[in-house]
This record gives structure tokens, sequence and C-alpha cells, in this order.
């Protein structure tokens, strides 16, 4: 008597009083056959452009579709479906391909889902068609704020295709790909577009040994001022002397006489300052000889001078340490 097999999960089903010698066998067979279907892991390269179907398989443990978890790699270079067998079952779908291009997860001859690349995804399959196995929520169940029935699912597409961001790493996560278009420049925060500029590079504007040089400009200086008043002292006056000859010609009044009147014209009553006559002594000719000598105590000023210079510059030279500290990120869009 022949064996048959279960729609969904291909085991095998035995005649009573089948298999004989056999039955041991067969019946691992199935439990490893159930046991990849509900923890078994396949990995499969789907690259390309090609539609892809798994194998299946009555009583196998070994077929691709008899695996609970299903990771599809490879550089996809065109949008690709991967079908699965038309009976009910679910999957945990990882895509971890790379390409800017969709895969679908469909049984065959039924709609599929699309699973974003680099994420994981639950679907089910009722028999014709496979969906995502969403987790939902109402708005009502929301205990703030308000939601218009939207469901959250592990398929929800977090960052749009083409985000830019940045990662403290030297690789692209999956599902993104490493920008190398900006390299060895700093960051600037904008209000409006986005653009990038500038002419050196991160490391020469901002190193150890920063230069900076340069000449003053030239100006003529100008001093100008007054010195103040000063009034001499008796002792500060110079010495001025000199001597006066009177000859009496027999005229009115004796020699002592004409000596008195002379003196007296050098006196103002001990207020003035102090003048010091005496004879000098008789002359051949009948005459007399006057010595004197005196000074000024009068206030005096200087008037105003200039000083001026020429045009001058200054040069000046420093060296500064701009060695500033920094961290690597890369810049990486997702695809």
């Amino acid at each position: 008597m022949a064996s048959t097999y279960s729609d969904r999960l291909k085991l095998e089903l035995m005649e009573t009083g089948a298999n004989a010698n056999t039955w041991g066998n067969n019946t691992n067979n199935n439990l490893q056959t159930v046991d990849a279907f509900s923890a078994g892991y396949l990995s499969k390269n789907v690259g390309g452009s090609s539609n892809v179907t798994l194998t299946t398989a009555n009583a196998s443990a070994t077929a691709e579709s008899s695996n609970k978890v299903l990771e599809f790699t490879g550089a996809l270079t065109g949008n690709i479906t991967v079908f699965v067998p038309q009976v009910e079952n679910n999957y945990l779908i990882y895509n971890n391909t790379s390409g800017s291009f969709t895969l679908d997860v469909a049984a065959t001859g039924g709609t599929g889902a699309e699973i974003s690349q680099g994420g994981y995804a639950w679907v089910y399959c009722d028999g014709t068609n496979v969906e995502l196995a969403e987790l939902g929520t109402n708005a009502s169940t929301i205990s703030t704020g308000t939601l218009d029935n939207a469901r959250l699912n592990s398929n929800v597409v977090i960052f749009e295709s083409g985000t830019s961001m940045l990662f403290q790493q030297s690789t692209a996560p999956t599902g993104w790909t490493k920008q190398t278009s900006h390299n060895n420049k700093a960051l600037r925060v904008v209000t409006g577009s986005v653009s990038s500029g500038g002419s050196n590079s991160f490391t020469n504007a901002f190193n150890s040994n920063k230069t900076v040089s340069g000449t003053t400009g030239g100006s003529g200086v100008t001093i100008t001022g007054s010195t103040a008043a000063h009034t001499l002292t008796e002792a500060q006056l110079p010495n001025i002397q000199g001597t006066a000859t009177f000859l009496n010609r027999g005229g009115a009044g004796s020699d002592q006489e004409i000596f008195q009147a002379f003196t007296g014209n050098f006196s103002d009553g001990g207020d003035g300052p102090s003048y010091g006559v005496g004879w000098q002594g008789e002359g051949g000719d009948n005459s007399r000889k006057l010595k004197f000598s005196f000074g000024s105590g009068n206030s005096h000023s200087h008037g105003n001078g200039t000083l001026a210079g020429s045009s001058h510059t200054h040069s000046f030279s420093d060296t500064f340490n701009l060695n500033v500290q920094y961290v690597d990120f890369i810049i990486a869009n997702k695809d």
C-alpha cells in the first residue's frame, strides 16, 4: 500500500500495516521535516533580475521551502519575486540583498508582498496569496493622542530610499550605501538649501603648526606741545658785568656828587633786585670808572615745538596650535 502526504508540511501519511521494516525511519524523517518547518533556516542567493522558485518535496527536511526563516542575499539588478508553495504557511523573511530594486514574496499564481531591503517581515500564505503578517492596532486603543487606524508592523519603512545619514563606522550598515563624494570635510548647519563649498580640507585648516604673518600699515608721527612758564630766581640769573667812565671837566659838582647821582639811578628803595657798584679807580684824564653787575628776575615761557617722525611699519609672525580633536563619521544613503 502506498503512503500519502499532507498538503502543508508534506509529511508522510503511512497506511495501516505499511512500511513494516521502515516505519521507524519514515517517522524520524517526518519529525525532521516538522523540525525544519518549525525552526529551520535557509540562506539563498537570489542576486540578478530573474524570479526564483523555492524547491519543495514530499517528506523532505532539506527542501528550500521547508524552512521557517528565509534569508535572501545577493546584488539585485532588477525587481524580482521569490515564490513559495501555494499552501497555508508562514515564514520570517530577511531581505539582505543589495541594489536599488524590490523583492516580493508570493505563492505561485497568487499575489505577493514586498519585503523592504535590510528589513525583516513575517508573511503568511492563505493558500493563494501571500500577505504581510502585520501587528495591528486601532486608534481607539491609544490612551492619548490620535491615530488614523494605522497599523504597526515589522515591515514599516522607517527611512525613505535615498535618505542620507551619518554613521560612526567604516562601512555602511545593511541596506545603506556609503557615499564617497565628501571626504575630510567639516559639517555646517543651515536653515535653507543644503550645499557644499570651501577650499581647505579639515586637517589642513586645523593642524598643529598653523603660521600667521603679515605687516602693519605705515603712518607718520607728529608730536606737538608747549613748555610751562617758569620764574627764574636771582641765583639762576646769568652774571652781567660792565664799567662806566665819568669825566669831570669842570662842570658843576664834585666827583663824589656825580657818582652819588649816578648810583642813585640803580636803587629802587630796596624793593627790587640788588646791584653791585663801586669805584674802579682814577684815570689819568681826571675820570672815574664805575664797575657794576646785575641780572633779571622776570618770568619767561617757551613757545610750541613740533616733533615729526617718518612713516614706518611693523612685521609680525606667530605659530598657532589648532590641532582640534575630532571624531570620524561616514555618510550613507538608504538603498
